[in-house]
């Protein structure tokens, strides 16, 4: 068995893990061992002929050969690359994420990459990417995944280039938690059947005394940011104000409002279709799901669909 028969473990896809030599598989391809049966062929007629200028062919030969071992395994040793994803990801719909090179990008690099996710490999399967300085960042499209953690990645990459003389080969993995969302399900909004009407969790919007930080509007008055909180935190925020009068009360959105034999995927698609009506329509709210409830907060979109994406 040849001492690169089998592809080393993968190595992290981090943005500073560097791809060595001892994590690459290399082999000659056809026309590699196609000109070294040929080396071979002309130095047995070089040395029982005594022909000058085959010795010279074969040296030639081999140079070539050595020269394009080398040009194939600088394609990929000392490559550094990183995922970068979205903001926010959502079943039923593809997954992107942007693949980085991080490295210097001095030279041109012809990577191949297997960008399917299925067991049974085809040509369709590989993409090139043309690393340089100017095209770092390559377009990995996944087809749509269910709710919850996204499975960890495994990327194979492999080239030939400059010359089609070395096969040389690697394999990437992507660890890092990325959450799937439920897919919003449009439906009729069910009748409250519980009672929330709380003296605790009411807000209005005047009044003397603090009581909640919001996220900022740029409808609201420069008086009413907390500059405070921002100077700490750098996160903009508005004061809103406890008054004796009139308060807004927010709406809850509980599993409760729906009869218990719905399926749990379908229950979580259609409690973000509520959470995202919500926040479009800028009102607030607070989700209630079992074991768990979300009151009005910074970032409670956030919160509120990863609790639903791992629920």
């Amino acid at each position: 068995m040849w001492p690169w028969s089998e592809l080393p473990p993968p190595i992290n896809i981090d943005g500073h893990q560097t791809l060595r030599l001892r994590d690459i598989r290399f082999s000659l391809t056809r026309l590699g061992w196609g000109l070294l049966i040929a080396c071979l062929l002309l130095w047995i007629m070089a040395v029982n002929y005594q022909i000058n200028v085959a010795y010279a062919l074969v040296f030639w030969l081999i140079g070539i050969l050595f020269f394009g071992a080398i040009a194939g395994l600088r394609q990929l040793t000392g490559l550094v690359l990183d995922i970068i994803p979205e903001a926010e990801y959502f079943a039923q719909k593809d997954v992107i994420l942007t693949l980085r090179a991080c490295d210097d990008c001095k030279r041109r690099r012809w990577l191949w990459l297997r960008t399917s996710l299925e067991d049974n490999h085809s040509a369709k399967d590989w993409q090139l990417w043309t690393i340089t300085a100017e095209s770092r960042d390559f377009r990995w499209q996944l087809p749509p995944q269910n709710r919850g953690y996204l499975p960890s990645l495994i990327l194979a990459g492999a080239s030939m280039a400059p010359f089609g003389l070395l096969m040389v080969e690697a394999q990437w993995k992507y660890t890092n938690k990325i959450i799937i969302f439920p897919a919003p399900l449009l439906h009729d909004l069910p009748i409250a059947s519980v009672d929330h009407h709380d003296e605790s969790i009411q807000i209005s919007l005047s009044g003397e005394n603090p009581a909640y930080l919001l996220p900022h509007q740029n409808t609201t008055p420069l008086k009413y940011i907390a500059w405070k909180h921002y100077a700490k935190s750098g996160n903009l925020l508005d004061k809103y104000f406890e008054q004796s009068g009139s308060a807004i009360e927010p709406t809850l959105i509980s599993y409760r409002n729906y009869p218990p034999n719905i399926p749990k995927e379908k229950l979580a698609s259609m409690l973000c279709y509520r959470v995202l009506s919500a926040e479009a329509g800028g009102k607030k709210y607070i989700l209630e799901l079992p074991h768990q409830r979300f009151e009005v907060r910074t970032a409670q979109r956030t919160y509120c669909l990863i609790a639903l994406g791992i629920w």
